[in-house]
């Protein structure tokens, strides 16, 4: 098989488009012996009936993705990619009922969510937190990750693990979230949802797209909802619309635009951190005050909330220059505006029978602006009977973190976090902040070469580098004025062999250098405020794993890791800075796909060995980092009835160890299981087919610290259903 030239035209099929075909068609399939599921010349998957013909997306469809785009150049088979990567595909956002990115994330075994109920969701990848500045892509683009991303307009979400230097240049070694945008259909097609849940919230979904004359295709997407969370009293809107739209002048050269905007508002609950604590309250003491807390309570003021607004616009274009080489390129402008006054417990002051100091954090106007491009050149070519497929080509971003050096947070008054008060807003007067300015613009230059080389029809070799050239510029309260606090260059390499004894079966071994943004220097560093970022710090992992397709429908993938980056920490004066490393060893397994026509399956699990090396620091060498559990697994079953037609039943297990709330090791987060159940059943209404679902989480009620991040202690959500009525046409 030509590798280059499949994943061209799979490129080609995402640029071209394609429908998401939730339950509807699938069990209209179940039912009629007219169906039938192919895979065309195209590489589109129809489903026939006597009626209609579907054409929809491999991108979009099933709970198995045979490619991948977030960490290679372009469209790549997963089998072709010597490290590990997870594809969540929109039939599978569909069926749990996806509201936010930790609903995600509970799909893959070597991720863990940290989120503040309705607040933007922050990843941990193989036990290492990714920056909200760079770990979040969108076709490869900067997505800052203040923000809820919306689901409805995605195709895809793509986890790629492991240092991704060459890729993205500056990033922590967990790995990267990557954004897969719909894609504009070859034929009419309209898709239509309404939903709820238990919480209270509900909205409409509306997804439309197709031809408009011979050369120009559109996909629309547009989003009313009322968006609730388990706390009481956190809601409020969430509006989304979006489009992208495609020309295409010749037969080789498609330009796409792209436009994407969504409005959130809703109040911000207060979160307990393990730093709320006043100094006298004694571990079993604050176990005792996290165990009575009902994870429902809301913790803020009505009027303690974060009105954000989110514009994104991209223009990109594929280009096939001559037989086999192709140009592509995207640029993308990304702005985030938010006003935050969100109401807290001050550090220190939270006491054992629930008292604590409320302030309010008042931050109006934050900004963020990133602008991200990339172009690149893809092509074949043959020496000596070797074949190459190669990737050559450059990047620019620049990101700028606009908000006031100095915000307000005046003490509103005492509360309690079993018996919350009501307390007044603050006077205008308390709430005054300095200019908004550009307290941090991170900018990068990059070029890169990456070759996938066939040496024989059963071995490959991978090799790509990357040279980036970094500015940091800062202005803190202690240095009011814009400058460069960092600007270094660094070239990091990416290496990898696959042994393919066919097409069905992967062994691969790797070897990849990454580098950091920086860690944020914390409050309570001696340090903080001569810079707000320490330097980038070098990283590297090495990876060895099978891939096998299995069941003609479902990819087992199993990978050993040995990641490594400097531990940022305290050294005995409470200065923060590079102090020994900080090494995760693990095992990890997913399993994803098809089992037989009736059932669908995601599974893994994660066994892992993080370690802190600081001999410098007895208290805390050889211990766990704060925040990573040893063990997880996640379990997702859905199985059409074959003896009722149109009627499936799925099942979710997801299991989390125990973590550590510091890097002492004194105070553990109890593990947690937690059971879904579900079902969808696709009827007919005279000549129109529909779909329900409904989702049950936590069935048990099981009370649990999901999240764990920062020193924060993020409660789990209580029994809660999720259901929609979707239909297409």
């Amino acid at each position: 098989m030509n590798t280059f030239r499949a994943t061209t035209s799979l490129l080609a099929l995402v640029l071209a488009g394609g429908a998401i075909l939730p339950a509807a068609a699938a069990a209209q399939s179940q039912d009629s012996s007219a169906n039938s599921a192919d895979d065309d010349s195209d590489g589109t998957r129809a489903r026939r009936t006597a009626e209609e013909i579907l054409v929809v997306g491999k991108r979009e469809t099933g709970y198995k993705s045979e490619t991948q785009s977030g960490g290679t150049f372009g469209e790549q088979s997963i089998l072709d990619t010597p490290f590990s990567v997870t594809v969540i595909t929109q039939e599978l956002l569909i069926d749990q009922q996806v509201r936010s990115l930790g609903d995600i994330a509970r799909n893959d075994p070597s991720t863990i969510v940290s989120t503040p109920p309705g607040f933007n969701d922050t990843i941990n990848v193989r036990g290492y937190n990714l920056d909200n500045s760079s770990s979040y892509r969108r076709e490869g683009l900067i997505f800052q990750n203040q923000v809820q991303s919306p689901f409805e307009n995605k195709a895809a979400v793509e986890i790629i693990k492991g240092p991704t230097g060459v890729r993205y240049g500056f990033t922590p070694p967990g790995g990267v979230i990557n954004y897969v945008l719909k894609r504009p259909t070859p034929t009419a097609y309209t898709f239509a949802q309404a939903f709820g849940d238990s919480y209270g919230g509900y909205g409409i979904h509306a997804d439309v797209g197709g031809p408009i004359g011979d050369n120009l295709r559109v996909r629309l997407n547009a989003v009313a909802a009322r968006e609730a969370t388990f706390v009481d009293g956190v809601a409020g809107g969430r509006y989304l619309a979006s489009a992208l739209l495609e020309w295409k002048p010749a037969d080789n050269l498609v330009i796409d635009f792209e436009f994407e905007y969504q409005f959130r508002e809703l109040e911000q609950q207060s979160i307990i951190s393990f730093g709320s604590f006043a100094a006298g309250v004694t571990p079993e003491q604050r176990r005792r005050v996290l165990e009575n807390f009902d994870q429902t309570t809301f913790l803020g003021q009505d009027f303690g909330t974060y009105p954000t607004s989110n514009v994104i616009g991209s223009l990109g274009a594929k280009w096939e220059f001559a037989p086999g080489w192709t140009l592509q390129a995207r640029a993308q402008q990304m702005r985030l505006e938010r006003d935050q006054q969100g109401v807290g417990i001050r550090a220190g002051t939270l006491q054992a029978n629930g008292d604590y100091t409320a302030t309010i954090f008042f931050s109006p106007n934050q900004v963020r602006d990133p602008f991200s491009a990339e172009a690149f050149v893809t092509g074949e070519f043959r020496t000596l009977g070797i074949t190459h497929e190669v990737a050559v080509g450059a990047a620019y971003s620049r990101n700028p973190l606009k908000f006031a050096l100095t915000s307000a947070t005046p003490i509103l008054g005492t509360s309690n976090v079993f018996n919350p008060v009501t307390l007044p807003r603050p006077a205008p007067a308390s709430l005054v902040t300095s200019p908004v300015v550009d307290a941090l613009i991170i900018s990068q230059e990059a070029v890169f070469v990456s070759d996938l080389v066939t040496v024989t029809e059963w071995l490959k070799l991978f090799g790509a580098v990357r040279h980036a050239e970094q500015r940091n510029q800062e202005q803190t309260l202690a240095n009011p004025t814009l400058r460069t606090t960092y600007d270094d260059s660094a070239t990091t390499p990416n290496v990898g062999i696959l042994i393919q004894p066919n097409d069905k079966l992967t062994i691969y071994g790797s070897y990849a250098q990454g580098i950091t943004t920086g860690v944020q220097i914390p409050i309570t560093a001696i340090n903080f405020g001569t810079q707000v970022f320490l330097d980038p710090a070098r990283t590297s992992q090495y990876e060895i794993g099978v891939k096998a397709e299995l069941f003609t429908g479902a990819l087992l993938t199993a990978a050993y890791f040995d990641i490594s980056q400097p531990l940022a920490t305290f050294d005995e004066r409470d200065f923060f800075d590079y102090i020994g490393d900080q090494n995760h060893r693990g095992f990890e397994l997913t399993l994803s796909g098809e089992l037989t026509p009736n059932l669908r399956v995601i599974a893994g699990g994660l066994y892992l060995d993080p370690t802190i090396n600081n001999p410098d620091n007895p208290a805390v060498n050889g211990n766990r980092p704060s925040g990573v559990p040893r063990y997880q697994a996640n379990l997702y079953a859905d199985w059409k009835l074959p003896m009722v037609p149109g009627l499936a039943v799925n099942a979710g297990l997801f299991y989390t160890g125990d973590r550590v709330a510091n890097d002492i090791n004194t105070f553990t987060i109890d593990g947690y299981v937690r059971f879904d159940l579900g079902l969808r059943y696709a009827f007919e209404i005279g000549d129109q087919r529909l779909t329900a679902r409904v989702n049950v989480r936590n069935v048990t009620d099981e009370d649990f610290i999901e999240g764990t991040a920062f020193g924060q202690f993020l409660f789990g959500s209580p029994r809660a259903a999720f259901f929609s009525l979707t239909t297409e046409f």
